[in-house]
């Protein structure tokens, strides 16, 4: 097999792994009740109707874990419910019942009881039920800033599938290749330019087999606080990366959402970068210097062999033009009139009107799940607004907040919300905890007359500080696929560069960010 081949078998194998992660995760159990767990909810309600099979059917009931993670969420937020009578007396009824619901679909999300898309269907179907008008319920599934998920996802696609993403990179990462230093510095630099455009776990999934592919024709794969070294290099770089700007990573779009739908603010993609790109750059160093410290990476030359890349064709050349188009609109959209949906889309749609991309792989291929996760994530924001429970929620928020203000003043409240945000999006994805937050976090701002805009980057800025665990960001997930990053090595590099991310983020708003708001017009 040809090193061309080897290289395309590990990206067709990561493709796997991505899917596999995105579609659901593995429930690894003993052997003796692999079938019993596998059964599905309606095989066993057969078993219970069966005389014969009624003796055991109770007990396969019981170890089913769907049907366990569903009997202790309804307990959990049911008993929940019922504290809020008794201690939250200022939350009215539909604020209460939004509030147990949102506490549902949150447990239902994070023990991924059912496949995440559904349980998103969930969210608005709910809200319907409990009242909430049918068109308000749903309308948030139709926000321009999912379509803007949807044509960064078919953008993203055809960049890949034309192969002009890959052969960038490789050419790329050559310069870097002479030492380990340098090629530890290359890849967070290629890393932080390519997730900076497109979604972070894209860039992860091609970037990871091509790391690899170096490490495997240099000694560099025998020396393991090295490969460790690289293949974190390629996650956190991913995640500080997609914080520069809107298209970066979900949660940016997400946070952009709920301030327009919520409070009719709108965020341009170039206001988003001037306050939050140089906070990606200064986190290049730091990124670095934590992996080779923490791992005890002392500096040597490598020997590398730079193989010959084939020229771009047609097909690339037209993908990378589209990419190229579609990031100026962005850049313009203050200017032109359209939204950074429309722009995003106007890019997806050229994909598959140039043939870049056939409709074949778009739609096999594509997530169109988590268009309504975001839309569940928004509409859910909005009845937590509607109805009071995000004021509540905040109001304890900015309670515990102001306790520490007389000592650091509305800093307090900053810290507080990072940290927060931090801690949740360390145990959950990064997507999901700018969804549970930033309407609360709004809330806490708005009570606190802060500017709105800044409190929404400062929350999806700090669900990208997901570095202490494998499963907070899908760079961390896909990172952990390869087998070689422990989550004691996420733990030990994680820690000193959420410490430092967070003091990069309070020295930027405090400093940088009021003098470059006025440039920006924020």
């Amino acid at each position: 097999m040809s090193n061309d081949e080897e290289f395309q078998d590990m990206l067709d194998n990561l493709d796997i792994v991505v899917e596999s992660m995105e579609d659901g995760h593995t429930v690894i159990t003993p052997r003796a009740h692999y079938e019993n767990k596998g059964k599905t909810l309606l095989e066993l309600q057969k078993e219970l109707l069966d005389p014969d099979a009624r003796q055991h059917a109770l007990y396969r009931l019981y170890i089913n874990p769907t049907f366990r993670k569903l009997i202790a969420g309804f307990a959990i937020v049911s008993f929940i419910h019922i504290l809020l009578y008794f201690f939250a007396t200022t939350l009215s009824t539909p604020g209460r019942n939004v509030f147990s619901l949102f506490l549902l679909i949150i447990y239902l999300w994070v023990s991924e009881t059912f496949p995440l898309p559904v349980t998103a269907l969930m969210a608005g179907v709910a809200l319907v039920l409990l009242g909430e008008d049918r068109d308000l319920a749903f309308a948030s599934y139709a926000a321009d800033s999912v379509f803007m998920i949807l044509g960064s996802l078919i953008i993203a696609q055809g960049i890949t599938k034309s192969g002009a993403e890959n052969l960038i990179i490789r050419r790329l990462l050559g310069p870097f290749t002479g030492s380990n230093y340098g090629l530890i510095l290359g890849i967070i630099v290629i890393c932080s330019f390519m997730a900076a455009i497109i979604p972070d776990h894209s860039v992860a999934a091609i970037m990871l087999p091509l790391v690899l592919t170096v490490a495997d024709k240099t000694d560099i794969k025998e020396k393991n606080n090295e490969m460790i070294a690289l293949v974190l290099a390629v996650a956190f770089s991913c995640s500080i990366a997609g914080l520069a700007t809107p298209s970066g990573g979900a949660r940016n779009v997400i946070a952009m959402g709920f301030l327009e739908e919520i409070y009719d603010i709108r965020i341009s993609y170039v206001q988003w970068v001037i306050l939050a790109a140089p906070i990606t750059v200064a986190l290049i160093p730091a990124v670095f210097l934590t992996l080779v410290f923490v791992n005890k990476v002392s500096y040597r030359k490598i020997n590398y062999v730079q193989e010959t890349g084939k020229s771009i064709d047609d097909r690339q050349i037209l993908a990378l033009s589209i990419l190229i188009l579609t990031f100026g609109l962005f850049l313009t959209s203050g200017f032109n009139g359209l939204t950074l949906g429309t722009c995003a889309m106007i890019g997806g749609i050229m994909m598959h009107a140039t043939g870049v991309l056939e409709w074949e792989d778009s739609r096999q291929r594509l997530r169109w799940g988590v268009m309504f996760i975001y839309g569940a994530a928004l509409t859910m924001g909005k009845a937590m607004v509607n109805h009071g429970a995000a004021d509540w929620l905040a109001g304890g928020l900015y309670q515990m907040a102001d306790y520490g203000s007389e000592y650091g003043g509305d800093l307090s409240i900053i810290l507080i919300i990072i940290v927060v945000t931090v801690l949740l999006t360390n145990v959950m994805s990064d997507g999901a905890a700018a969804a549970i937050l930033v309407p609360i976090t709004l809330a806490v701002g708005a009570a606190a007359e802060f500017n709105l805009a800044f409190i929404a980057i400062i929350t999806a800025i700090s669900t990208a500080f997901a570095f202490m665990t494998s499963f907070g960001t899908p760079p961390n997930l896909i990172v952990q696929a390869s087998g070689i990053p422990t989550p004691n090595d996420f733990l030990r590099n994680g820690v000193p560069l959420v410490i430092i991310a967070i003091l990069f983020l309070v020295l930027a708003q405090t400093y940088y960010w009021e003098m470059a708001s006025e440039v920006a017009g924020i």
